[in-house]
């Protein structure tokens, strides 16, 4: 008697462990995928202001040249 109540004990327990031990898991999963859209919202935003610095460096040129073929015709 004492025994199988010692065996549910173990058993709930056993199951207990293995449902904390999943979301546990399951909370990492989720943490990790959130950090992953982090970084790459992160590294769009830099690539965009890295574009804006290159169409606006490529402007200048632009009129530089443009300016420079002016004076010598």
């Amino acid at each position: 008697m004492v025994g199988k109540k010692l065996d549910e004990v173990f058993s709930s327990l056993k199951d207990n462990f293995l449902f904390i031990f999943s979301v546990i898991i399951f909370l990492i999963f989720i943490v990790s995928c959130e950090r992953s859209f982090q970084n790459f919202d992160k590294n769009l935003m830099e690539k965009k202001k890295e574009l804006e610095d290159f169409n606006e460096k490529s402007s200048i040129r632009k009129e530089q040249i443009l300016k420079t073929q002016n004076e010598q015709d």
